[in-house]
């Protein structure tokens, strides 16, 4: 007897579990193939956007390049409408995205009429601008355009002019002060450089700045450099294209006190009975300027150079003397020399011999021999004294205390002194001539 099998719910649950397997497996295979897809997809189309994208390159400089004939005549660009361009380039962005302004370069080509330089105007032109690949030219991008596309220049030939700086600087000092004449100037010459045409047009280059106070102190200043034209006008270079060398200049002005002071004539061997308001000075008194400390050790200034009466006569009584100040005072008035006159209205000059002549201070052991045995004295003195006197009335000294060597023979100054009459005195120079021997022994001799 056979048994039958068992159909009960196990069997339909086995089942339906091994088909609900199958569609997983079929659905996730479904996706993976899906997203495989999409990926391929994705990449294809990025690999073709990115080898069309396109980019920018910003602010790249432009450099106008001259022709050889234009640089042989000196012309020179003073001016453009643009100094920088946008250059528009297409390719892989891998690439586009890293290029710099060292990438990429903007450039003009301006080759001017020379016959146009006149040296009166600037030319103007407008150039067309072209970029192009510096460095790696293979690269994988290509240069689409550039921004602006043309670029307005303005051109001459280039000229320089070396100009002396005039001075134009107003000021004065306050009351007991003084300042220098003339400022004290950095430099004094300025060199502009610019278009001929402009430059052509600067006349004068000038420091120009007034004070409006009287100064009291030295003072120091930054004074602006100013150029004028023909007419005076002031030409202003940033308006015309013009460099200077030294837009600015120092300038110092040194301020001083001041103080008058009074000039003595520097006069020897003046006879006693001689008046001194016969002597007179011109300029009596002179301006000074210098440190207030310096100055306050000066009232008077007496003339270096003197006057000796030995050489006063009526033909010869006006001296032309310089004056010479003291270190850290400076002579600010006009006067450089000075004038002494010795005023001899009345009185006379004549010629007398004496015999009277005496030699002293002889060295001892040693005798004195004059050759001379007379001299002719020329006198000078008032009228009055001049009819009293004689040979007599003059003595002549010879010293011989102020010679060195008084041996042999030698020529000794002689002093000559006038008796009775202290209005007079002798005009000239006089020497003895006098022989110096060794005294002889008049002992006798021992037996």
């Amino acid at each position: 007897m056979m048994r039958k099998k068992k159909t009960g719910n196990g069997g339909k649950e086995r089942s339906a579990f091994w088909k609900s397997l199958r569609v997983v497996e079929n659905n996730t295979l479904l996706l993976i193939l899906s997203f495989i897809c999409a990926v391929v997809v994705w990449f294809s189309m990025m690999g073709t956007e990115l080898a069309g994208r396109g980019s920018m390159v910003s602010n790249v400089p432009v450099e106008i390049e001259l022709s050889e004939a234009a640089r042989e005549a000196g012309v020179r660009i003073f001016d453009r409408s643009h100094t920088s361009a946008n250059v528009s380039v297409t390719g892989n962005s891998m690439v586009t995205s890293k290029l710099t302004t060292e990438d990429i370069g903007v450039s003009a080509s301006l080759d001017p009429s020379l016959s146009m330089l006149t040296g009166s105007s600037m030319q103007e032109a407008t150039l067309t601008l072209r970029a192009y690949k510096k460095g790696n030219t293979l690269a994988d991008y290509e240069i689409e355009s550039v921004s602006p596309a043309e670029v307005t220049v303005v051109y001459d030939k280039y000229k320089e002019m070396i100009l002396t700086l005039e001075d134009k600087i107003q000021y004065k000092a306050a009351e007991g002060y003084y300042a220098s004449s003339a400022p004290t100037l950095s430099v004094d010459m300025v060199t502009i450089s610019g278009p001929e045409s402009e430059v052509s047009r600067v006349a004068s280059a000038a420091l120009a700045y007034t004070f409006s106070d009287a100064l009291t102190q030295s003072k120091m200043i930054s004074c602006k450099v100013t150029l004028y034209d023909v007419n005076g006008e002031i030409i202003d270079p940033t308006e015309h294209y013009i460099t200077l060398n030294e837009d600015t200049v120092d300038v110092s002005i040194a301020v001083t006190s001041r103080k008058t002071i009074t000039i003595l004539p520097n006069i020897q061997n003046i006879p006693e009975g001689f008046s001194k308001q016969r002597i007179t000075i011109d300029p009596e008194t002179i301006e000074v300027a210098g440190d207030g400390e310096v100055l306050a050790k000066y009232s008077e200034l007496t003339l270096s150079q003197t006057i000796n009466f030995l050489d006063v006569t009526p033909e010869n009584n006006t001296f032309r003397l310089p004056i010479q100040v003291p270190v850290g005072v400076t002579n600010i008035s006009n006067a450089e020399y000075a004038t002494v006159t010795i005023n001899l209205n009345g009185y006379a000059q004549t010629n007398l011999i004496t015999e009277n002549i005496t030699v002293i201070n002889v060295p001892e052991g040693k005798t004195a021999a004059l050759t001379n045995k007379a001299f002719r004295i020329t006198i000078v003195g008032t009228a009055a004294q001049i009819a009293k006197l004689t040979g007599e009335s003059i003595s002549c000294t010879v010293d011989l205390a102020a010679v060195a060597d008084p041996n042999g023979s030698i020529q000794v100054p002689v002093k000559i002194t006038i008796n009775g009459a202290d209005s007079c005195w002798a005009t000239g120079v006089y020497t003895a001539h006098v022989t110096i021997t060794e005294e002889e022994d008049s002992s006798e001799p021992l037996v």
